[in-house]
């Protein structure tokens, strides 16, 4: 043996004593003692007893069943135990872990009266100086500043199997097949299908709207644009110093709300040093697991009482639907005396079945979110007069893979960097390419055959008394035909009154997003007087279904509209429109003079000017089609019309409509929802012309109609109304131990309308038998209802509380069909 070789040896030999020697030192470092805490006359568990390490904060309070677990990475050696009506005890531990069963001694007092205060959770002094200083600490309540942002998420289906080697299925994917990967958490498989990247310039400004402007952008070999804005920072951004984190219309109970010590148990861990920054570490868990609360731990700093990092958890029972897990965590940086954000992720995993054990395909998302450059500069000048929240570079969608390469903060995993590939891929699978064109056709209503598409197929039949049996087709072009040009048209015939309806026309769009488009549309169809716009169309199969009774409210109607539609930045939008319209008396709904003769058809012309204001509205482009998402802002519309005998009508007068619609929410109370309306009517007018308001004939619940109203019951030449709806979500429900199971959420409405009808503006034509105006009290009606039924169904029970006759119901139950979490 060299001298070399005993050398190696006696190197080796002390680098393995010098590691048993530091990891003996690490453990001796850590106590962790647990236990269970009784009552040494009774023994009883003693819930809520305070454990202390004596001489720090750190402790934790025992549970129901008297159990206590703290640690501590620091050597030390006494913990204090005390309760209310009990001694306090303080017990010698022993180095490492330990288990240590106390026996606590009732506390006797000598004194008439005296009051006796457990001491205070070490937690809460903490969790009150985080509150106190959130305006300094929350990244939204910072000084103007700038950073660059980049973003990733990615799309996996969940639960995927492989099929058969034998099958259709694996010939057509089993290249896809070749990228399923496995859960680590919990051993399930899952099948990597859609990826994006951003990389984003973020400017933040204290008194004004945040801006995003994306200068690159790339989604699963996708060309289009129309994701790009919703996968940058601020979809979805948690504040977590917001008292809730709303996620759709649930508002999720923050560990960090200024009222946490009602819905949350908070206890004191550890502390340790971050960045020179001594930072202790507080776990959480709900009070009551199904309310929309998380679970997991916060780590804040001793003097700024900042928040330093989270990792927080969807409560495992919250009564939120589809939605598995949600996993928020998020790391901050000390710099420039402010923990400054820098890197965010968030999981989601949704499935139809909501339990651990679900085998049903479901979805998973994973957004990671990373900042670089952070400085407290002003944002340019130009971003000042911006009216977007987020701009997209006329090039971000142009990067090639070397720009990706040379500019990601982090590389990708190797079943990120096959994604897009993979995507491709599947495009031209013919099997994928019949699935979604039938998920286009439940959604659109339209089966798409490539540059036309036939539909809406629920229009296809229907019944009413008129017609009849109705049978219709219509279509429409797709913009694989035109990507300026659409064109539309559709052709119907009853039974019964063996009459045949038509209609079409086209649109023409110079630009889409803001939109610029022309719209000119000409039909020769029935139509029913007083429906509301969120009502199932007279000729929609669903209407024939849920129809209390046939339809026979309906008169022909031959109308032309020409229309001018022009989108502005800010969320404003207007539209111009000619209308010509020809009315003709009907069966059931007469067109009657003064005089007892039979007017056999009414013609008006209109101009009318439309504006719509929707401020912080985001939508998403697609085609031709534009999807509005929820806003945090009222929306409101303004409609001015003029009607002259010059434009080609019988009557001259004047009409304006207002409305304004908002979503409030009101955690944890659920939200609440208002719509407000109000018009009127100048100039003399047959009753068509007159504003008939909105009844319902058929068992579906309507939002913007009166329920318990029959079609055409009441007219008004001026007229303003209210409809109230609080959505309680499970505030009631979850609290009722049979109840909290079904996860049902209650809902209560009231409506009221106040109108008057002129007898000098209606004088061109006798009202309908059964129309009539308001009096002097508003038509009011009231509702309660239970929704989440099943996840899909909503029942409300309605009640008309005035303007009782023979031909009304004075009570009605309503069904309709929702989709939510």
């Amino acid at each position: 043996m060299t001298i070399h070789d005993i050398r190696k040896i006696r190197s080796g030999l002390l680098a393995a004593l010098l590691l048993m020697i530091t990891t003996s030192a690490l453990q001796a470092q850590t106590t962790v003692v647990s236990g269970t805490i009784t009552d040494a006359g009774t023994n009883e568990p003693v819930p809520y007893a305070n454990v202390v390490f004596k001489g720090t904060t750190i402790g934790a309070i025992s549970d129901t069943t008297g159990h206590y677990r703290l640690s501590s990475k620091l050597s030390l050696s006494v913990i204090q135990v005390s309760a209310v009506g009990y001694k306090m005890q303080e017990i010698n531990l022993k180095p490492g872990s330990q288990v240590i069963n106390i026996r606590l001694v009732s506390e006797t007092y000598n004194i008439d009266q005296v009051d006796v205060k457990p001491p205070e959770n070490p937690a809460h002094p903490l969790l009150r100086k985080i509150i106190a200083r959130k305006d300094m600490n929350d990244p939204k309540k910072f000084p103007d500043y700038q950073c660059k942002v980049y973003t990733k998420m990615e799309i996996d289906l969940k639960n995927v199997k492989k099929p058969k080697k034998d099958s259709k299925l694996w010939d057509q994917f089993a290249f896809v097949f070749a990228h399923i990967d496995t859960l680590k958490s919990d051993g399930k498989t899952y099948l990597p299908v859609f990826m994006t990247e951003t990389f984003s310039d973020y400017y933040h400004q204290r008194d004004n709207a945040d801006h995003e402007r994306v200068i690159a952008t790339k989604a699963s070999g996708m060309t289009t644009s129309m994701i790009t804005e919703f996968t940058g920072k601020m979809y979805q951004d948690f504040d977590i110093y917001a008292n809730y984190l709303h996620v759709s219309d649930i508002g999720l109970v923050s560990p960090l709300n200024n009222h946490g010590l009602l819905f949350y148990e908070y206890y004191l861990l550890d502390s340790t040093e971050v960045q020179g920054h001594k930072v202790y570490e507080v776990s959480f868990k709900p009070k009551q697991v199904q309310s929309p609360t998380f679970t997991g731990k916060f780590w804040v700093a001793d003097s700024t009482y900042a928040i330093t990092k989270v990792a927080w958890k969807l409560s495992k029972k919250a009564n939120i639907n589809f939605v598995n897990t949600l996993n928020i965590d998020k790391d901050f940086r000390y710099s420039d005396g402010k923990w400054l954000p820098h890197k965010d992720m968030i999981f989601a995993d949704i499935n139809l079945q909501k339990n651990k054990e679900a085998k049903m395909i479901g979805i998973m998302g994973r957004k990671t979110t990373l900042y670089d450059s952070l400085q407290f500069t002003p944002p340019p000048q130009d971003l000042k007069k911006m009216k977007r929240e987020i701009s997209v570079a006329s090039d971000a969608l142009e990067k090639d893979s070397t720009y990706w390469t040379d500019n990601r903060p982090e590389k990708l995993s190797k079943s990120e960097s096959q994604i897009y590939s993979m995507v491709d891929s599947i495009k031209n699978v013919p099997l994928f390419k019949t699935v979604a064109d039938y998920i286009h056709m439940f959604y659109y209503g339209y089966k798409d055959l490539g540059t036309v598409e036939l539909g809406p197929y629920y229009y296809m039949y229907s019944y009413n008394q008129v017609e009849g049996q109705r049978f219709r087709l219509g279509g429409r072009t797709t913009i694989d035909f035109s990507k300026n040009w659409r064109f539309n048209g559709f052709g119907a015939y009853g039974l019964k009154d063996k009459d045949f309806k038509y209609g079409g026309g086209a649109e023409y769009f110079f630009k889409k997003d803001p939109e610029l488009s022309l719209n000119a549309q000409y039909e020769h169809d029935y139509q029913l007087l007083g429906k509301s716009s969120n009502a199932f169309m007279e000729d929609n199969i669903m209407t024939s279904l849920l129809s209390k009774t046939p339809t026979t409210q309906l008169n022909m109607m031959n109308q032309f509209n020409f229309t001018v539609t022009k989108e502005w930045l800010g969320g404003w939008k207007n539209q111009l429109q000619y209308s010509y319209n020809k009315m003709y008396t009907g069966p059931y709904v007469p067109f009657i003079a003064p005089n007892g003769n039979t007017i056999d058809h009414i013609e008006y012309g209109e101009l009318t000017l439309k504006t719509r204001y929707a401020p912080g509205q985001h939508y998403m482009q697609d085609d031709f089609e534009k999807i509005y998402l929820d806003t945090k802002n009222p929306i409101f519309n303004l409609n001015l019309t003029v009607g002259r005998k010059e434009l080609g009508g019988d009557y001259n007068y004047y009409k304006a409509y207002f409305d304004m619609y908002d979503k409030l929410p009101i955690s944890p109370f659920g939200y609440t929802t208002y719509l407000l309306r109000a018009g009127k009517t100048w100039g003399t007018v047959p009753f068509p012309l007159l504003k008939i308001h909105e009844g319902n004939e058929t068992y579906a619940y309507d939002i913007y109609a009166y329920n318990l109203m029959n079609y055409q019951e009441f007219a008004s030449d001026q007229w303003a109304s209210l409809s109230l709806e609080q959505h309680f979500n499970g505030f009631f429900l979850n609290k009722i131990p049979l109840m909290r199971k079904l996860k049902w959420r209650t809902v209560a409405g009231l409506k009221v309308l106040e109108g008057r009808l002129n007898s000098d503006t209606q004088n061109e034509m006798q009202l309908l038998p059964g129309m009539t105006g308001l009096g002097k009290k508003p038509y009011m009606e009231t509702s309660v209802g239970i929704e989440n039924i099943l996840k899909l169904l909503r029942v409300d029970a309605v009640w008309r509380l005035n303007y009782h006759n023979p031909d009304v119901t004075n009570l009605g139950i309503f069904f309709s069909l929702q989709f939510s979490l």
